[in-house]
């Protein structure tokens, strides 16, 4: 079965929300995904999260998700970005290391009846926003294919960063989180 017409619209979905991004100004929650399927020559992706927030997980540490969702002539790609947080790193004091991580990170993305499951780690540095809310800086994140079903792997191992600005939502985060949840069991 070839997935290759669907692989070249989900580039497509991307490379618009790129688009809609840099016309519509600086997103408030965002990534960057640096994809080394080719590592000879890395290929950029943002994804523009229109939907975040966070909630205080039950073993103390904090769970974030955002999601985008992108609108195109060739259908809807929905995009989730998942950060769980398990300790919270003091920049300038917390010691960095190469093989330090402080958050379990998660990217499911659906076009039409195909989804990828991305899973990895990184680093996550929350801080209180003004007017509530967290805004999570995240640096140095690892993304490899954890499954897909009915779509090739679009990114192999990459690297995200960005930045996500949260607000205090239980409910909705809990709604994200199972939104993701269930795509990526399909």
């Amino acid at each position: 079965m070839n997935n290759q017409p669907r692989c070249d619209r989900l580039i497509l979905s991307l490379a618009v929300g790129l688009l809609a991004a840099l016309a519509g100004g600086c997103a408030s929650s965002h990534v960057r995904l640096v994809s080394y399927r080719d590592p000879y020559f890395p290929e950029n992706y943002h994804v523009k999260l229109a939907d975040c927030a966070y909630r205080n997980a039950p073993g103390g540490g904090i769970q974030a998700v955002g999601r985008g969702v992108q609108q195109t002539d060739q259908g809807t790609t929905t995009q989730y970005i998942s950060v769980h947080i398990f300790w919270k790193p003091i920049p300038g004091k917390t010691p960095a290391d190469a093989s330090m991580i402080d958050a379990i990170l998660r990217y499911v993305v659906s076009s039409g009846d195909g989804v990828a499951v991305y899973t990895g780690t990184g680093f996550a540095y929350p801080k209180p926003a003004r007017g509530g809310g967290l805004d999570i800086a995240l640096e140095s994140g690892r993304l490899r294919l954890k499954s897909n079903s009915n779509m090739d792997d679009l990114l192999g191992n990459s690297q995200i960063t960005g930045q996500l600005q949260a607000r205090n939502d239980p409910a909705a985060a809990a709604t994200l989180l199972r939104e993701a949840e269930l795509l990526a069991a399909r």
